[in-house]
């Protein structure tokens, strides 16, 4: 391996290591509330409408205020973004957490809290997708992305089947609780990394400027559209799944908790092992292409574990959804920081926060009443299906520049 290139080079960037190591046990309190969360509201209304619901909600805050979060992130230090972001996720958890013991949870309260969080990561998402380039130099991008997506699904590898342990012991509100005391690794990381004085460059304009300045460049540019176009649809019609594993496992295996978390853990390491192939790989000079074959294979994956009832196979077919998901939207989030300049990177990361995570939760309400009406297999392989032929339309029909990407 060119030691230029890889893991190994990463680990020489102090700051990025400590960014990287913080979020990885933050999101493994996100997972362990997660799978509760999902669980408990299920029991509560047994309903996979309601379920969709939470997700749903948390649409709005990131499509209202995504835009607005990366133009925040592109005049402010970061680091005091974040700071604000994770506070409010963590009282977030907290509130969750304390209904849940004193008995008085009710589906609106989940609901409520869920879209609090959205607008805490509709400002967060985009500081932290900004902050990466100035972490490690440009030849270690696309491996940094990689290795981050492993922070993110390596901690869904163990929390939720962690949450199948947890729940009996330490209740819903416990997992609750776990979530708010991971935050604090966040803060510790934040406070001990090196920035300089100043992140964000002057600006003479307003911001409203800067937000209609952002929009013009993305419009005006066939690529960076193409791609935040793909990552809208199949966010919206297939990325959704996730939030239904629940009812896969419940009405389809006919499983239990700990069996939805090793369902909802089934595509993590599928990711894990992905990224660490992409993350320990020398620059890689054909993302098109890799970014369009691990798009078509997700959505085909996504098919074939709709249709299956034996435990086994849907959770071999999980990692293969997880590993390919999590293969086109690293290598898509890699093209669009590639392809802008600095001062423009947080507006166009916003605009790719309010697609490919705004657009996931508004397609779970849908998707919701679908599998409610339809059954899951059916709904889950429409959704699948649309995001076939989006992806296949757009990157080799509509702008063929995506395939030849380097």
């Amino acid at each position: 391996m060119n030691a230029d290139h890889g893991v190994m080079a990463l680990v020489r960037y102090r700051n990025y290591m400590l960014y990287w190591l913080g979020f990885l046990i933050s999101n493994a309190g996100a997972w362990i509330q997660s799978v509760a969360q999902g669980w408990l509201v299920y029991d509560i209304s047994d309903s996979a409408a309601w379920l969709g619901t939470v997700g749903f909600v948390r649409a709005f805050p990131l499509i209202f205020l995504s835009l607005l979060g990366g133009t925040v992130a592109d005049r402010f230090p970061k680091r005091r973004i974040l700071y604000i972001t994770q506070s409010v996720q963590l009282l977030s958890a907290l509130m969750l957490g304390t209904l849940t013991l004193l008995g008085r949870i009710q589906v609106w309260h989940v609901v409520l809290l869920s879209a609090v969080s959205a607008a805490a990561q509709a400002f967060d998402q985009p500081a932290r997708h900004a902050l990466v380039p100035h972490l490690v130099p440009r030849s270690l991008l696309h491996s940094a992305i990689s290795f981050n997506s492993i922070a993110f699904n390596g901690a869904a590898l163990f929390g939720p089947s962690l949450t199948g342990v947890l729940v009996p012991l330490i209740d819903f509100a416990g997992c609750f609780y776990v979530n708010a005391a991971s935050f604090v690794a966040v803060f510790i990381a934040l406070a001990l990394m090196d920035f300089p004085p100043q992140e964000a460059a002057e600006r003479k304009q307003s911001m409203l400027q800067d937000l209609g300045e952002g929009l013009s460049f993305i419009r005006h540019s066939p690529i960076i559209l193409a791609l935040i176009s793909m990552a809208a649809v199949t966010s919206f019609f297939a990325r959704p799944y996730q939030q239904f594993i629940t009812v896969f496992a419940r009405d389809v295996v006919h499983g239990d908790v700990g069996v939805a978390g090793l369902m909802q853990a089934a595509p993590a390491l599928g990711t894990v092992t992905f990224m660490l192939i992409i993350a320990s790989a020398t620059d890689i000079r054909w993302k098109g292409k890799l970014l369009l074959g691990s798009g078509i294979l997700f959505s085909l994956g996504l098919v074939a574990f709709s249709w299956t009832t034996n435990l086994y196979l849907s959770l071999a077919l999980l990692v293969l959804v997880g590993g390919c998901a999590m293969t086109w939207q690293t290598t898509l989030n890699t093209l669009l920081q590639t392809n802008v300049d600095d001062h423009m990177r947080g507006r166009v990361m916003s605009a790719y926060t309010m697609t490919a995570l705004a657009m996931m939760p508004l397609g779970q309400g849908p998707i919701g009443l679908a599998i409610d009406y339809l059954g899951p297999s059916l709904a889950i392989t429409l959704g699948a299906l649309i995001s076939l032929g989006w992806i296949i339309y757009m990157g080799l029909v509509r702008v063929r520049e995506v395939r030849a990407l380097p």
